[in-house]
């Protein structure tokens, strides 16, 4: 590291301080080290640095690592801070990284020592370094900061003395990399010759005009630019440097190239189409004419553009033509006609189209056409016509219907046949439509049978359903023959039809039923008792997308062949006995398709008898209910946890107000005991222990959904991105923390804490599922959740969700597991090795924040944690939680303290007369209004439980406040209450602790409170 390495430890215990330098020196490190244990000495030691690190034990007697991180971070921000702890948990060691300790290592794995600590020596180093590089680059880059052009001076020998942030972003070499050294290294080798020349004029003193010329890049790709030269002369007008001014050219380069590429398009598009294509002015002159367009009208382009349309056409032709553009030009929309035009003495039909010409501005400047000369077309339409009026005379008296439809299938002909069987006459039906002549049921097949006709396909005909004009329902038969063009083109539709409705209903009859059997979605199959093992017959083809197996398959096979090793024997036995009774049966059982896929089977069967009563067959309907079995399944479980939940909440409400008591007793114990006193460590046990009590209560009331949210309105994305490094600590370096923010991520309303708490639980689940080693992958994205999702996940909704995934690649669950993972106190890890809340806290959260949460899961594979959370149309907050260490604040004021719970209303009475305040005391809300009313002088503040006997903390707010208008009031619960916040989130303005408290939190809190601009008594 260029110097002995010297680190500062901050430690009570000399053999501790040993342990450490021998795993520094084992770790190839040769320290230079200095012991302290009060802040004093700290202090001083701080002065006489400089130190290269700070290794510090988490508790001290007099001392601990907040209060040293505090010190260190006012002395050197840069100076790496380790906590090194035989005691502290995840939570601490997460706390303190907030906080901005760089690292914590555990006195009994001491082997992470020496490599955390020449990381972050390194790191601060770099830190240092960099400031260092900023402070020098500063000067420079204010001098032409504001230019978007790359300017950079040089000696007169070419060396570069200066490089402004515009060269940075034009050539891609920092300030530091190319001052310094010789200009030719922009020039690529072709130019050399150019720069030389360049720079021999420079030394003559002569003047260089600007030139236009290429530089490189970094990349090694190439730059056009235009370079400006000026010769820097100093006082005395002797020249001693040379500025340069570069401008990127290479986007006008490219609009010039893409200019060329498309003049020469167009070129070649206009001159190579058999249509005419034009380009007049907002005057109707003409700016382009192509080759087709000049062959038209008997002149050549050059005689044409320039002029008008009366240089091309007779007087009302041209006048004709002139209006057409005109309003192609006012109403700024394209325009289809068909023009008979004459030029040359030659008469032609054109069909044109026009569209306007705009500016660069949106502005009409003209119009741009293309036309097409369809006189042929018009001639084969004529004659079409007069073909049809020749069969119209031969089929007036036809005994068959005779209709006959145009190319947009419109009646343009119906004979008195027609008018018989339809009953419509022949002007009522002129302008009528196939669809006009049949029911609404048969409109698709119908539609279908026209395509085929449209096609030219002169096989389409049929037998179908017409309605007349009185409404009644025939059957006819139709012979379709399509009328094409010389070319091909459909031009027309001629019919022919009967009525045969008496001999198709017997048959349409027949028809019904099968297409009824054919339509259904369920599976039907039809079997035969009379023959040996009662066969399939039949299998209908909602049977065949329902099971895999084609009917070819099933038929002559009995059913059994769809029950597999989980059916239920006394399913199948149910159905046995009615098939040997006769008798009707529905159950539901587990069947397997072909492909071996398992799905629950809704079975109904039904006996079929004859006219004497003899069973001849039994019909199957079968129904796939695996998705209703799913989320009846899904109700289940979210029933058993809202039950969990209502005991887990219960539980935790009335723990919390015994461990305020015993966390705030030990705490205030462990603030008056004397470092040496014996009983000190006990109490410090008692406290731990109440610390990690209040973390599972705190789980219990998350996943209940009763803890208090303080929600804003968040970008996911900055939330992973702040808590990154963290969980790179908590999962250990031999995980690989991979994350995919999803870029335009939609904002969110969560609690940033909470969110931060479900990353770090489902880390800790993913790090303890991947022993071994292996990736941890976060995930944020944008996401529509649609009808198809919600049906098979009950507690999802539809619409727009920002989904966060954490992905592992560790050992996988199995479906058993899976299904009870979010139940508290579950639990696949060893004794002592979890509580069973982590995910179920997870599940908490998710839900109390309105979300949905799933998982997918394989064995050998990984796990992935979905969570979705709806999008809310509101800007992103702030999303960071921010924490600094103070002194407890004192104060004066008169406080009203409401508590029910007698052992919390001494502790809080007790800690605030500590702090100085002068207390009122009441056992519950009705003896609070008393002494409220009782007293004479002000009360400066209320705190009062939200849930007590007779009248609730909200009441006894309102009612206080009524005789006290200047009271500010502080809600205290251990869980949430409708009566102060609904659903846990706090209404704004509200203030809330929640139990359990610490003598600390509560002494800030009440401050906070009465510095506070106003208090909402919700």
């Amino acid at each position: 590291m260029g110097h002995p390495l010297r680190i500062l430890v901050v430690e009570d215990s000399p053999d501790d301080v040993d342990l450490m330098i021998l795993a520094l020196r084992r770790g190839g490190l040769d320290p230079v080290w200095e012991r302290v244990e009060t802040a004093e000495e700290l202090l001083a030691a701080l002065a006489d640095g400089p130190w290269d690190a700070v290794l510090s034990d988490y508790t001290l007697p007099k001392f601990g690592a907040t209060a040293a991180l505090e010190i260190v971070r006012g002395a050197d921000p840069d100076l790496p801070f380790l906590v090194v702890s035989g005691s502290a948990g995840d939570e601490i060691a997460v706390s303190l990284l907030r906080v901005g300790a760089n690292d914590y290592v555990l006195k009994h794995n001491l082997t992470r020592l020496a490599p955390a600590v020449v990381r972050e020596v390194r790191e601060a180093t770099n830190r240092r370094a960099r400031r260092a590089a900023e402070r020098a680059a500063a000067h420079l880059a204010a001098i032409v900061s504001s230019s978007d052009d790359a300017i950079h001076s040089q000696t007169i020998d070419g060396v570069l003395m200066s490089w402004n942030p515009a060269a940075e972003r034009l050539y891609g070499w920092t300030a530091a990399e190319a001052i310094g050294r010789h200009v030719s290294f922009l020039a690529p080798p072709e130019n050399f010759d150019e720069l030389a020349e360049i720079m021999r004029r420079l030394r003559a003193g002569e003047r260089v005009a600007p030139v236009e010329t290429v530089r490189m890049h970094r990349d090694g790709g190439r730059i056009d630019v235009s370079l400006t030269v000026s010769l820097v002369r100093d006082q005395d007008g002797r020249l001693v440097g040379v500025s340069k001014t570069a401008r990127d050219i290479r986007e006008r380069k490219r609009a010039e190239a893409a200019l060329r590429r498309t003049t020469d398009l167009l070129t070649a598009v206009t001159e190579g189409t058999t249509d005419a294509v034009y380009v007049k002015d907002r005057d109707g002159k003409y700016l382009l004419f192509n080759e087709t367009a000049a062959q038209f009208v008997g002149r050549t382009v050059k005689e044409v553009l320039g002029k008008d349309d009366t240089a091309l056409w007779g007087p009302a032709d041209a006048r004709r033509v002139m209006d057409q553009a005109s309003s192609v030009m006012e109403s700024g929309r394209a325009e289809t006609t068909e023009e008979v035009l004459t030029a040359a003495g030659v008469t032609r039909t054109y069909l044109a189209t026009q569209t306007p010409y705009r500016d660069d501005g949106g502005d009409v400047i003209g119009i741009i056409g293309v036309a097409r000369d369809i006189t042929e077309r018009r001639r084969l339409a004529a004659e079409r016509d007069e073909l049809l009026a020749r069969l119209q005379l031969h089929v007036a008296r036809m005994p068959l219907a005779y209709v006959l439809f145009d190319a947009d299938l419109r009646v343009t002909d119906w004979n008195p046949a027609a008018e018989h069987i339809l009953g419509y006459t022949k002007e009522e039906a002129f302008g009528m439509g196939p669809f006009d002549l049949v029911p609404p049921s048969f409109r698709p097949e119908a539609a279908e049978l026209l395509t085929r006709i449209r096609a030219g396909d002169m096989g389409a005909h049929s037998v179908n359903e017409n309605r007349t004009k009185d409404g009644r329902i025939i059957t006819c038969e139709w012979l379709n023959t399509p009328l094409t063009s010389e070319g091909g083109q459909f031009v027309g539709l001629l019919c022919l039809a009967q009525d045969v409705t008496a001999r198709r209903e017997g048959e349409a009859a027949l028809r019904l039923r099968d297409r009824a059997i054919q339509a259904v979605t369920q599976g039907i199959l039809i079997t035969d008792p009379c023959q040996r093992d009662n066969p399939i017959i039949y299998a209908s083809p909602g049977f065949v997308r329902l099971t895999g197996y084609e009917a070819e398959e099933v038929i002559g096979r009995n059913c059994r062949f769809l029950q597999g090793k989980d059916t239920d024997p006394a399913a199948v036995a149910r159905v046995w006995e009615a098939l040997q009774a006769g008798n009707p049966c529905t159950v539901e059982l587990r069947n397997y398709r072909k492909d071996g896929s398992p799905f629950w089977n809704e079975l109904s069967i039904s006996p079929v008898r004859d006219a004497t009563g003899r069973l001849t067959h039994f019909v199957g309907v079968q129904a796939d209910v695996t998705a209703r079995r799913s989320l009846e399944e899904q109700f289940r479980q979210a029933q058993k946890m809202d039950a969990f939940g209502q005991l887990a909440s219960g539980v935790a409400h009335d723990f919390n107000n015994l461990l305020t008591i015993i966390n705030g007793y030990s705490d205030l114990l462990l603030q008056n005991l004397p470092a040496g006193d014996p009983s000190r460590e006990l109490v410090a046990e008692i406290h731990k222990a109440g610390d990690r009590s209040a973390g599972l209560t705190r789980q219990l009331l998350a996943f209940s959904r009763q803890q208090v949210l303080a929600p804003r309105v968040l970008d996911l994305s900055a939330v992973v991105a702040d808590t990154q490094k963290m969980l790179g600590r908590l999962i250990g370096e031999d995980l690989q923390l991979a994350t995919t923010l999803g870029p335009a991520l939609w904002a969110v309303r969560a609690d940033a804490g909470q969110l931060e708490q479900v990353l770090m639980n489902l880390a800790v689940n993913a790090r303890d599922a991947m022993p071994r080693g292996g990736r941890l992958t976060i995930e944020t994205r944008n996401v529509e959740l649609d009808e198809t999702y919600v049906r098979t996940h009950s507690d999802a909704r539809v619409g727009p969700h920002v989904l966060l995934s954490v992905s592992d690649s560790g050992s996988g669950m199995t479906p058993e597991v899976r299904a009870r993972i979010f139940e508290p106190f579950f639990t696949t890890k060893g004794v002592g090795k979890g509580t069973g809340l982590g995910l179920a806290t997870v599940y908490g959260i998710v839900k109390q924040s309105g979300g949905h949460l799933a998982v997918d899961s394989t064995i050998g594979v990984g796990t992935t944690f979905k969570v979705y959370l709806p999008r809310v149309e509101q800007p992103v907050g702030g999303s960071k939680i921010h924490t600094a260490f103070r002194v407890p604040p004192r104060g004066e004021e008169t406080v009203l303290l409401v508590e029910d719970e007698e052992g919390v209303r001494t502790l809080t009475r007790h800690v605030l007369t500590r702090c100085g305040y002068r207390v009122l005391e009441a056992g519950d809300g009705d003896e609070a209004m008393r002494v409220a009313a009782g007293h004479d002088g002000p009360i400066h503040l209320l705190v009062t439980d939200v849930v007590m006997p007779g009248a609730g903390g909200r009441a006894v707010a309102e009612r206080v406040g009524q005789r006290h208008p200047e009271v500010r009031v502080l809600f205290v619960s251990g869980y949430t209450d409708d009566a102060v916040m609904r659903n846990g989130v706090l209404s704004e303005g509200v203030n809330f602790l929640q139990k359990a408290f610490s003598p600390a939190a509560l002494a800030f809190k009440v401050r906070e409170v009465l510095d506070a601009p106003g208090s909402v008594i919700p």
